[in-house]
């Protein structure tokens, strides 16, 4: 039988705090929270960070929600947002490389963020299962990184990665933190970005 999820097993477990008051709720409305009992690390539940999915709305140029529910940002890119210019643009763009389309979720150094959505590299168009290198890939310290990648994975080598997709199109701008340590893509998008 499982535990009684409570507030403090999920600090406990890295979940962020944005995301506790939810998994309460699901719990007290009959959701299994087993899978929480097997693991040592939250990012590992797949109903909360999953493989791939299928897309059910595009709600800006650089998110969209999965058919399970799933809130997904595209890492590594930024898009207008509404009222600004090129909204409905950069929505439009996206929507048509991801709406209904199966997509795969290739996870970085940040998974999530304070708005609970989940941050994600993401792929169409691939011959089979990716491959990903780890979430924690890149990590060497907070801001040191291991070197960028700038091939496709195995499994997507004919695929698309969309957030590249976008910033070729014009739709969105590479992002870089400076006070973050690098992501997977970051180099090979900022390889794009016109002088």
């Amino acid at each position: 039988m499982a535990k009684k999820l409570t507030s403090q097993k999920l600090k406990k477990l890295g979940v962020p705090s944005v995301l506790i008051a939810g998994l309460l709720a699901a719990s007290a409305l009959g959701w299994k929270t087993g899978a929480f009992d097997k693991i040592k690390n939250y990012y590992e539940l797949k109903a909360l960070f999953p493989a791939s999915g299928y897309v059910s709305q595009v709600e800006d140029g650089d998110t969209f929600t999965l058919k399970t529910g799933q809130t997904v940002r595209l890492l590594g890119i930024n898009t207008p947002e509404r009222g600004q210019n090129n909204f409905d643009s950069a929505r439009r763009g996206l929507a048509g490389m991801v709406d209904g389309k199966k997509v795969f979720l290739e996870y970085d150094r940040y998974q999530d963020e304070k708005f609970g959505r989940v941050l994600a590299w993401v792929w169409v168009g691939c011959e089979q299962t990716p491959k990903f290198l780890p979430a924690d890939y890149m990590h060497k310290s907070d801001r040191e990184s291991n070197p960028g990648l700038i091939d496709n994975p195995s499994g997507c080598k004919k695929g698309k990665l969309i957030n590249e997709e976008l910033v070729k199109s014009k739709l969105a701008d590479p992002v870089v933190y400076t006070d973050r340590g690098e992501l997977k893509y970051e180099s090979r998008l900022k390889s794009l970005k016109s002088p």
